[in-house]
């Protein structure tokens, strides 16, 4: 299963990084004006997140490519928003967000043996795990493993939430009159 935004980044890493008041890499996204940006508002307020690839000079145009075709499965078929037209829980508009999902599922069987299938698998994840690494880098991941050994520490550790966050959860507890009664386990990671 491979879950994932086909931007550069998902808009909610640019919400973590206004809530934690920083600048965001340049290259992530534009402002209303098409300017390459750093201000994570100025994405949130009329620009956007660029695609997978980045600039035209790196070849984002793929990404793009890429985005359209989720966007026209994932919107335009199911019958939900597409395009600038899917609403944000951020934004000031009020109406639903209207998110639509593709799922596919494919019959490996109909194609070729499940078990030779499977062990082919086994050969490629085995094969991406022992290529070269970049310098400093101590494994290559396959997708989900990250996720999931980020779920074993928080399982073990608790699950790291940024100051900020914290504070905001408290006032709108506050807010509806529900107490703040989680314990710190620790400063930060």
């Amino acid at each position: 299963m491979l879950d994932m935004a086909t931007s550069i980044v998902p808009m909610g890493k640019i919400a973590l990084y206004a809530e934690l008041g920083q600048q965001i890499p340049l290259g992530w996204g534009i402002d209303k004006a098409g300017n390459l940006t750093q201000v994570p508002k100025a994405i949130r307020d009329g620009g956007c997140l660029l695609p997978l690839g980045g600039t035209d000079v790196m070849r984002g145009y793929k990404g793009y490519g890429l985005a359209l075709v989720v966007d026209i499965l994932s919107g335009v078929l199911s019958g939900a928003a597409f395009g600038p037209y899917v609403g944000s829980p951020s934004s000031s508009d009020p109406s639903p967000v209207n998110i639509g999902h593709f799922f596919l599922a494919l019959r490996v069987d109909a194609f070729r043996p499940l078990e030779d299938f499977k062990q082919d698998m086994d050969h490629l994840i085995s094969t991406l795990h022992q290529a070269p690494k970049a310098p400093g880098q101590p494994r290559i991941y396959i997708h989900g493993e990250k996720e999931f050994e980020e779920q074993e520490r928080n399982l073990r550790e608790g699950i790291p939430v940024p100051i900020p966050v914290v504070e905001e959860l408290k006032k709108k507890g506050a807010e509806v009159g529900i107490p703040f009664e989680l314990t710190p386990v620790g400063e930060g990671r």
